[in-house]
């Protein structure tokens, strides 16, 4: 009983103990949803320097946005901020230069920079440093720096056909079928018969043009052999179906 007539004589302190608690409880929690709520909404701004899809031999300047959410003002430094032998120098590329107000999650950039074609072993003398400043949904900077050296990608082959250039080259053959057809150059096939009939027609075609090669009495002989040997197949069909017939009926019996 010294418990509970603790407990009623200070009633005040262990609503007041009761409520810090559950404040602390309800912080806590609030914590680790703004930090769900933070990682969900995170972007991951990624510079790289990739190989073309289709010629390994032209160097893209990649910007993509790898994270869970958008990017916001978005700002480029490069250091040194001029390379020589360059296709297309860095003070010429828009993004880089002003930036760029928003970018979703998922989104990709590449720009052409160089031909490697000759100038590989002095670009791979000159890395660069692109420094870029984003802020989240939430309004919080970030900082990133990628050192890029052209040397990286030295020695890389490609191996088959890029997706998009085999679906390409398979419209362009659908596109020249169709040309064919709608010129008569090569007019569709239409059957007016089963897929069955129209491949015993071919088969026998075949064989008349094969026999028709002979003299007339080689000819003579041959379709005697054909009918002989038809025949022969007619009655061991006709035996082997009496057989079946025969053999129910005495399991019957």
């Amino acid at each position: 009983m010294g418990i509970i007539d603790w407990l009623n004589t200070n009633d005040g302190v262990v609503i007041g103990i009761a409520t810090v608690v559950l404040v602390g409880i309800t912080g806590y929690y609030a914590y680790l949803t703004w930090r769900m709520l933070k990682a969900n909404n995170a972007p991951e701004i990624v510079v790289s320097l990739r190989l073309h899809e289709a010629h390994v031999n032209l160097v893209m300047l990649c910007i993509e946005n790898s994270g869970t959410g958008a990017a916001r003002d978005l700002q480029f430094t490069i250091n040194p901020p001029s390379i020589p032998n360059l296709d297309i120098p860095f003070e010429k590329i828009g993004f880089l230069q002003n930036g760029i107000a928003y970018f979703e999650q998922g989104r990709k950039i590449e720009q052409f920079i160089v031909s490697v074609t000759n100038k590989l072993d002095d670009l791979k003398q000159t890395p660069f440093e692109v420094a870029i400043t984003y802020r989240d949904s939430v309004n919080h900077k970030h900082d990133r720096a990628f050192h890029l050296d052209f040397g990286m990608n030295e020695g890389m082959a490609q191996i088959g056909k890029p997706p998009l250039f085999e679906i390409a080259e398979a419209v362009k053959d659908i596109k020249k079928d169709l040309h064919n057809v709608t010129t008569g150059i090569r007019k569709p096939v239409i059957l007016t018969e089963s897929a069955s009939e129209h491949r015993i027609r071919n088969h026998t075609d075949f064989l008349e043009s094969r026999i028709s090669e002979f003299p007339p009495n080689i000819q003579q002989k041959i379709l005697q052999k054909l009918e002989f040997f038809i025949d022969e197949q007619k009655r061991e069909i006709r035996e082997k179906t009496q057989n079946d017939e025969t053999v129910p009926d005495e399991n019957q019996s």
